[in-house]
């Protein structure tokens, strides 16, 4: 499950939080009964998916239809209206309110090492090749929510003794899921204390991952489905995504990160996912593709269906 969190009450360094409360606020243009919570018709549910998909910037044709229609009843209870009609007329009078909404709909599922598995073969084979290089890691981590997968990551890499010279990078077309990435400020109850106790430090009622690990990681807001990341990039994570979209273009973006992936560089996807053949891309290990040759289409200008 995705978390999430609280932050009216914590002043991150000083910066006051009136910003994450304007967001939570919450609005309704009629009554509102949770059990009475409906969508009228497909036609008109779909035409407002698509519509609250543009308002955020991005391209409803690149998302699969039936993900984000099994999300919709949520997206309506989290703004207390009754269908997508009474939602879309919500969203143009209260524009503040579109974050929240966009975030509902396109809820980003993630958390500290999600499949162990996978994390224990970076640790175990990954970082170990790429450190035998003796040179910088670079690490790019598309549709990185809010950032527990990169700060994971960096925890690997500081355990290994690979922070200080690496560079890792994480976008995400949320800008609130950027923004609290940034800050950094999670429930870490889940984790070892010994994780907690060396890589976190108390805030408020939650834990904010130390400065150290936050300097060397870098955030931005962008889609993947319109742009790439110029690489080279030792280690790309594009995990649990490629499932929400649509064929041709998950087809474009496949193509398109195998070629930002470094020579002998590692790809990293999600358990339900597999990259398409021809990209030079072998299995590693669980869900960890290495490029194996230099023979990738180019994707600097190639603009994702």
């Amino acid at each position: 499950m995705t978390k999430t969190f609280d932050l009216s009450h914590v002043c991150f360094q000083g910066r006051p939080a009136a910003g994450f409360r304007a967001l939570a606020r919450r609005g309704a243009s009629r009554p509102f009964s949770p059990s009475r919570t409906t969508i009228l018709s497909d036609e008109p549910a779909t035409g407002f998916v698509a519509w609250i998909i543009r308002r955020a910037g991005l391209n409803p044709s690149l998302y699969r239809a039936a993900p984000l229609l099994r999300r919709l009843p949520a997206l309506l209870r989290m703004l207390k209206v009754r269908s997508a009609e009474d939602a879309q007329e919500l969203l143009q009078n209260r524009p503040d309110l579109l974050p929240k909404a966009i975030n509902s709909l396109l809820i980003g599922v993630t958390e500290f090492f999600r499949d162990a598995a996978v994390f224990e073969g970076l640790r175990a084979e990954v970082l170990p090749a790429l450190a035998a290089r003796g040179r910088p890691i670079r690490v790019w981590s598309a549709g990185c929510s809010t950032g527990e997968e990169l700060y994971s990551l960096a925890i690997l890499l500081a355990e290994a003794g690979l922070l200080a010279s690496a560079f890792l990078l994480g976008t995400d077309c949320r800008a609130e899921a950027i923004e609290q990435a940034r800050w950094a400020v999670y429930n870490a109850g889940h984790l070892e204390a010994a994780t907690v106790k060396k890589y976190f430090g108390p805030c408020g009622n939650s834990w904010q991952v130390i400065e150290p690990l936050r300097r060397q990681t870098h955030w931005k807001v962008a889609d993947v489905g319109q742009s790439i990341e110029e690489g080279p990039w030792d280690i790309v994570l594009w995990r649990n995504m490629a499932i929400y979209v649509n064929p041709g273009p998950a087809e474009s973006i496949w193509n398109r990160l195998a070629g930002a992936v470094a020579p002998d560089g590692y790809l990293i996807v999600g358990k339900a996912e597999r990259p398409p053949s021809g990209l030079g891309l072998a299995p590693a290990c669980r869900c960890i593709y290495r490029r194996v040759d230099r023979i990738v289409a180019s994707y600097q200008d190639e603009e994702c269906a």
